[in-house]
């Protein structure tokens, strides 16, 4: 059951154009929805920090109580190849940090469950979460061993790391709408109807982009709708989602892959996988930094302070984070504005920022915190004045 459309896709289907053109945000999304996001916006943001100043704050003890010494004596008295030996370490320290967190990441997703934005049983969110845990014991494992074995072979480590770190994010990005994505959901062609027999013409006045347009079945997971871009150059999909498909018009649909060929138009993905990849190397290299000016323990050695680089990293994260999502709002609404010069369509772009905002559960302007760290599309309160041609509502 896709459970779209709703009552609310009956509520937004009904504003009139224009109400939609000329009314603020805060009368246009509905006011329940509006209260509610705020609350859980005040329950999510105080266990997300406490999320990650825990994962900090285990490494940085891990560490400081010179368990991270032992672990690494340990396992250099069990293995007999240093390769193996850091790629372990890496591992394990990925699996301290994951348990570390596993708590307030339960408490969010129940929270979510709780308020309908997430339909998936327990058994089925800790499945993933065991999957995402071994991905990640894997990438660090492997980051530890290869990094640290390039340190003893050669002063430029730091040039050889810094292109293998961008390299892998662009080719982790190119590769993922076929090899990666796959992996945790399920594509399938647009449906027949209305929408695909107008892609040629869309395509057309867009400039020929020509990227394939899917559907992902999200039903089983949620009611929200979602749409976004896999991929980059030629790999490159347009993703809109079941739920969105169902409930949405069809002139918010034909908006919605309008302002998707824009991100593709603008190439968008290629420069957020390179800021990724630059962000990764400027914020590994502070880390390494800071932790230079920490002092040694007498049983230190590389290996054993991965866990204190580990943790600075995540403090580098946390002051890195509104930035990378600063600069992916700004590439979204330049999306919006790419579509509206093609649809020309200002009704139809606002009611599918309702919508969403509805949907998903979205405040109208979030708490400044909120705005910063999970905010990678202008919120409801700063896109739809935008789209109106009127100043934001939202500081």
């Amino acid at each position: 059951m896709i459970g779209r459309p709703n009552a609310l896709d009956y509520v937004v289907n009904a504003i009139p154009a224009h109400a939609l053109l000329t009314q603020s945000p805060f009368l246009l999304v509905d006011p329940a929805r509006a209260a509610a996001a705020q609350h859980f916006e005040q329950f999510t943001i105080p266990v997300w920090f406490a999320t990650i100043a825990i994962q900090i704050a285990v490494l940085a003890w891990f560490w400081n109580s010179g368990r991270s010494a032992r672990l690494r004596d340990r396992l250099r008295a069990r293995i007999g190849s240093e390769f193996w030996v850091r790629f372990w370490f890496g591992a394990l320290l990925a699996l301290l940090d994951r348990a570390a967190a596993f708590v307030p990441m339960f408490f969010q997703y129940r929270m979510s469950w709780i308020m309908g934005l997430s339909d998936v049983l327990t058994r089925y969110w800790f499945g993933s979460w065991l999957l995402t845990t071994v991905i990640a014991m894997v990438a660090a494992g492997l980051l530890a061993a290869v990094v640290l074995g390039l340190v003893d072979r050669t002063h430029q480590w730091y040039a050889y790391t810094t292109a293998g770190i961008i390299g892998m994010t662009l080719l982790l990005t190119y590769i993922q709408p076929f090899a990666l994505a796959p992996m945790f959901a399920t594509y399938r062609d647009l449906p027949a109807g209305a929408l695909q027999s107008e892609l040629p013409a869309l395509r057309a006045r867009a400039g020929n982009v020509s990227v394939p347009v899917v559907e992902e079945i999200v039903s089983r997971r949620t009611h929200a709708g979602s749409s976004y871009v896999l991929g980059w150059g030629a790999s490159q999909r347009v993703v809109i989602s079941d739920t969105a498909v169902a409930g949405a018009t069809q002139a918010e649909l034909r908006f919605t892959i309008a302002r998707s060929f824009g991100w593709v138009a603008a190439n968008s993905a290629l420069h957020l996988a390179l800021i990724l990849g630059a962000m990764l190397v400027l914020g590994s290299a502070l880390a390494i930094f800071l932790a230079d000016r920490i002092g040694f323990r007498r049983d230190d050695d590389p290996v054993s302070r991965l866990a204190l680089v580990g943790a600075l990293l995540g403090c580098v994260y946390l002051v890195a984070l509104p930035f990378f999502n600063g600069y992916e709002r700004d590439l979204d609404m330049a999306a919006d504005q790419y579509a509206l010069t093609v649809t020309g369509d200002r009704v139809s772009a606002i009611r599918g920022a309702v919508r969403g905002a509805d949907q998903a559960l979205q405040p109208v302007c979030p708490h400044l915190l909120g705005y910063w760290y999970f905010s990678t599309r202008p919120p409801a309160g700063e896109r739809i004045p935008i789209l109106q041609g009127r100043p934001r509502v939202c500081r």
